[in-house]
């Protein structure tokens, strides 16, 4: 298990973090608890144990 911490891609800030089995990939939808689902851009410092991963917000159609 590896600790993902997202952060925004626009800002920086700490959109949450959780453990996964695998790392994302560019393009993936992930959906954080209560911020809602997001799309991975980018990954910043890959580690053995966590790694940051830059996410931008999907906003649905209206």
């Amino acid at each position: 298990m590896v600790a993902v911490h997202y952060l925004d891609a626009d800002t920086g800030d700490r959109l949450g973090q959780r453990f996964e089995e695998t790392l994302p990939e560019v393009g993936d939808s992930v959906s954080l608890d209560e911020k809602g689902d997001f799309s991975v851009m980018g990954f910043w410092e890959l580690r053995p144990e966590s790694c940051d991963v830059y996410a931008r917000r999907i906003y649905s159609a209206a």
